[in-house]
């Protein structure tokens, strides 16, 4: 009675005016047709409050079907604030609740026709008998985060006084309409009845599975109060919740990185060799710097290497020398690492502050391979004038065929030769990479980018076309980076791509591939010297030097590669593991291991690998000695050893090096300790071993990612099972 009332009081105005004839006005001829005037009838909200609501309510009694996806406002405590106005659970829309659901099918006929479907569809087969329920018990509840304008003068369940938020309301028309704009509050659904305590275990576990969905795909948590990715939850799975950004940010990732943390506390605790340490410097969208750090090692109860991120730091260009040193300190703290215990840093950065603060602690500092050849390329290939005009001309090229119809012929065309790659690659400058495919491309494409260059009426200015010489310089980059490419490549794809790999590689590019010939051009030449004038600069250091030769010469691959002019200086295995010995001690025989031993494996042939050894030669395999070890001398043991190692067969290229020396620990029981701590990742971080595409994402995802979370999402997706274990 009191909703009708309401309604014609507020209908008076408007009857009154409609109903009155003007004074003045003939009568006579033909009447004009008079226009709906606009009320400018403004809300009294003087007794009216806002009140936050929390939850989406239906009382159980309310049996049809359509109630599956609308709710009522209500408190944190289920109580319900206004029956007045529902709330659309797939769209979030809010409109006026008529006491019947005619609205509500109408509202899922015009707006989710494929929900009102499989809606009407399931309950047309279901002929259970409706059961009894309490006046005021709960049948759905839904979380949600939004606020309400409730009557002061009467808040119990009904609320004929009511506003949410954001949401215009019915009663008022003309310039109200214009002036308010939709504001749908951001909403988190979940149906359950509220006596059933096993839905909070349910709900844990979509909120932890919707978190590890935005961890892992490094999404930004706003994703959670996006309208499609709410409707997908909502019609996927019911019952569910989806977790609002603010308790994604504030209470589940924190919750999930600390237990994160505690897993690779253990890790590190379980340690059984040196640490190394991979530090890599990255630009997030807004340009700041940050690096990320991660640690290397081998665990007692795995074989293999482990690798764990630790932190992720913002980059202070004024922070001093001591205070990286301090930072540093702290970190190894945190993360119960001795200091003494780590010997290498894997460096892919730039700043010289930090670079002096990992020097005074005595680290040796390896630059990284990747890094370096990602700023050699593009600073010394791809930004100089020369190939940049070029590459500029290619760009223009590549855009004005995208925009016509002779993508469709290229597109044929790569069908016709079986070239799977497409013609339109994305390029993403920090890998470099992927320009060089972008080129590659090109010349894939010769002939047909030409023709259509020349036969299709797509407007290009002289100066954008690509010209013979335009051809020539992207040859001659394309030949002279082929190698950097496949160096790339190999680091990661190899599985385990430890440090002793930098050496034969360096070697093969300096020697070999980067060597200028004769019929090489002048740009071809000039990129070729400078790239190996680089790489030896870069690696000069006489302790990177002495390292990666000792890490060479322990590889079971590589343990007959030679010591080239100039290395005479380099220390040996023996002196290296007499040096080992003499600071730490050595370890004795085990008193059950046989007076002599026999490789079981010198009777049965090598199996042949498909890939060959990449100097390219074979090794000698030499006869194990059979030597009685028991009363001999330090020295005589350390020879042994060395001499056992170097009579086994050399193992091809695809066999893990840690795996062979695991197999070796009973017969070079200290030379394996020297060779553990040469077991050094040769990447900066994991991510570098992506393939190409998700490498790509990865870095333009992490870019965007905020300052506050950016430490914690980066730790809990680097550090989950299948991304850091090798």
């Amino acid at each position: 009675m009191n909703r009708s009332n309401k309604i014609s009081i507020e209908l008076n105005p408007f009857l009154q005016s409609t109903s009155q004839t003007p004074s003045g006005t003939p009568n006579n001829g033909k009447k004009k047709k008079s226009k709906r005037p606009y009320t400018k009838i403004q809300p009294d909200r003087s007794n009216t409050e806002t009140v936050s609501y929390q939850k989406l309510v239906v009382p159980k009694r309310m049996h049809s079907p359509y109630w599956k996806y609308f709710g009522f406002p209500a408190s944190d405590i289920g109580s319900i604030l206004t029956q007045d106005r529902i709330i659309c659970i797939l769209c979030k829309k809010q409109f006026a609740y008529k006491s019947n659901t005619t609205n509500l099918r109408v509202h899922l006929q015009s707006r989710h026709k494929t929900e009102l479907m499989v809606l009407e569809m399931g309950s047309s087969k279901d002929g259970s008998s409706k059961k009894r329920h309490g006046k005021n018990e709960l049948m759905l509840l839904a979380t949600s985060e939004g606020q309400v304008d409730v009557n002061r003068s009467n808040c119990r369940l009904k609320q004929p006084d009511v506003y949410i938020q954001g949401e215009i309301n019915e009663q008022f028309v003309g310039e109200n309409v214009a002036n308010i704009q939709e504001q749908t509050p951001p909403m988190s659904v979940i149906f359950q009845d509220i006596d059933n305590s096993s839905n909070d275990v349910i709900n844990k576990l979509v909120s932890d599975a919707i978190t590890d969905f935005v961890i892992t795909d490094l999404h930004l948590p706003d994703i959670v109060e996006g309208k499609g990715f709410q409707r997908l939850i909502a019609t996927l799975r019911s019952p569910c919740e989806i977790p609002g950004k603010y308790k994604l940010e504030q209470c589940i990732i924190p919750r999930i990185y600390e237990t994160t943390r505690s897993t690779v506390l253990n890790s590190i605790s379980n340690s059984c060799s040196t640490f190394a340490l991979g530090i890599e410097e990255w630009k997030c969208s807004s340009l700041n710097v940050y690096i990320t750090i991660s640690v290397f090692f081998q665990q007692l109860d795995k074989e293999g290497l482990c690798i764990k991120q630790l932190a992720t730091i913002l980059c202070n260009p004024n922070r001093t020398a001591n205070e990286w040193c301090g930072i540093l300190g702290s970190l190894f703290i945190n993360w119960n690492i001795n200091i003494d215990q780590v010997k290498t840093v894997i460096k892919a950065f730039t700043n010289n502050n930090l670079d002096a603060a990992l020097r005074t602690q005595g680290f040796v500092l390896i630059p990284c391979l990747i890094y370096e050849l990602q700023n050699l390329c593009t600073k010394s290939c791809f930004e100089t004038e020369e190939v940049l005009n070029v590459l500029t001309k290619c760009r223009t090229v590549s855009a004005k065929l995208h925009h016509h119809n002779a993508l469709t012929s290229v597109t044929f065309q790569d069908n016709v030769v079986q070239v799977f790659n497409s013609f339109l690659s994305r390029e993403y400058p920090q890998i470099w990479t992927t320009t060089y495919h972008y080129l590659e491309r090109f010349v894939q494409r010769k002939e047909t980018i030409k023709s259509l260059c020349n036969t299709l009426d797509i407007g290009f200015f002289p100066h954008e076309l690509l010209t013979d010489k335009d051809w020539s310089v992207i040859e001659d980059v394309v030949t002279t980076l082929e190698p950097l490419k496949v160096t790339v490549t190999t680091l990661s794809e190899e599985k385990i791509p430890l440090i002793s790999l930098l050496k034969p590689l360096i070697n093969q590019l300096t020697s070999h591939h980067l060597k200028v010939k004769p019929n090489d051009s002048n740009l071809a030449a000039s990129l070729k010297n400078t790239f190996a004038n680089e790489l030896h600069w870069k690696y000069n250091n006489i302790d990177v030097q002495t390292f990666l030769h000792i890490a060479t010469l322990l590889d079971p691959r590589f343990k007959d590669f030679p010591m080239t002019e100039g290395e005479e200086h380099l220390p040996t295995i023996k002196q290296e593991l007499v040096k080992m010995v003499e600071t730490e001690g050595s370890v004795p025989y085990d008193t059950k291991s046989n007076a002599t031993e026999i490789d079981p494996d010198v009777s049965k042939k090598p199996r042949i690998s498909g890939i060959g050894f990449l100097l390219g030669s074979v090794a000698n395999v030499k006869s194990s000695p059979i030597v009685n070890k028991h009363n001999m001398s330090l020295e005589d043991r350390l020879n042994l050893e060395i001499a056992q190692y170097e009579s086994e067969r050399t193992p091809c290229l695809e066999e893990c090096p840690l795996m062979w020396w695991s197999r070796m620990s009973s017969k070079c029981q200290n030379l394996i300790r020297l060779a553990r701590k040469h077991f050094v990742y040769a990447l900066s971080g994991s991510s570098s071993k992506l393939p190409l595409e998700l490498q790509t994402l990865y870095y333009i995802k992490r870019s965007q990612i905020n300052q506050d979370l950016v430490d914690k999402m980066l730790f809990i997706n680097a550090n989950t099972v299948e991304n850091n274990c090798s």
